[in-house]
């Protein structure tokens, strides 16, 4: 993949802009997500096969974004502003936190049983988050420039050319940088639960439905 060749002056003020406004746009996307689930219905009938496989299907790409999120922490939590991380998930894909994190994304979505649910996590990763690759990817290159270059042309953005990942036999995990990472994969499985909650006050009539998305 060719390497990235926009301005190197534009790339500080995007970089500092993308970091700036992440977790507030990750916050506003969730709060949308829930105001959703707690004013509408379910997409489809209850109890339905469709409803069945539907939630199953999601709860397995959490359960594969929760999985490839923690591989993802063992290799660069602690080592992101040191040295370009090529190992793991990293020898295959160049962003693997946010393939999982997308996988996550739609996990949620069908998880939820709620097409707007699932619009607005969708939308939400394709029209922002390719921004704050883009700026995190100029950042990397004018940090560590020809390495990092020569880096983007072996390992594709996301789309994977392979699944074998590069291993050694012994990688050293800084702990306590691990630890801090941890919460962001635990948000897949406490979102899900929020689902099952929400689902239940609506069944038990505690929470009226405003409409539902066909």
């Amino acid at each position: 993949m060719a390497a990235n060749t926009s301005s190197p002056t534009a790339q500080p003020a995007l970089y500092e802009w993308a970091n700036r406004y992440r977790q507030p746009v990750s916050f506003l996307v969730a709060f949308c997500c829930l105001a959703a689930l707690l004013t509408t219905e379910h997409s489809w009938p209850r109890i339905s096969i469709i409803d069945v496989l539907v939630e199953t299907l999601g709860f397995l790409l959490i359960g594969i974004a929760a999985f490839g999120r923690t591989w993802c922490s063992l290799y660069i939590s602690g080592y992101k502003a040191d040295r370009i991380v090529c190992e793991g998930p990293y020898s295959i894909v160049r962003n693997p936190l946010y393939v999982f994190s997308f996988i996550g994304a739609m996990g949620i979505g069908l998880a939820s049983e709620n097409l707007l649910v699932l619009a607005l996590l969708l939308s939400a990763f394709l029209l922002y988050y390719p921004l704050v690759v883009f700026a995190e990817e100029g950042h990397l290159q004018a940090k560590f420039g020809q390495p990092y270059i020569e880096y983007t042309h072996n390992v594709p953005r996301f789309v994977p050319r392979h699944l074998r990942p590069v291993e050694p036999d012994i990688y050293p995990v800084r702990p306590r940088h691990f630890r801090k990472a941890l919460p962001d994969v635990l948000w897949f499985f406490w979102f899900f639960m929020i689902l099952q909650l929400v689902e239940r006050m609506h069944q038990a009539g505690w929470l009226p439905v405003w409409f539902r998305i066909p």
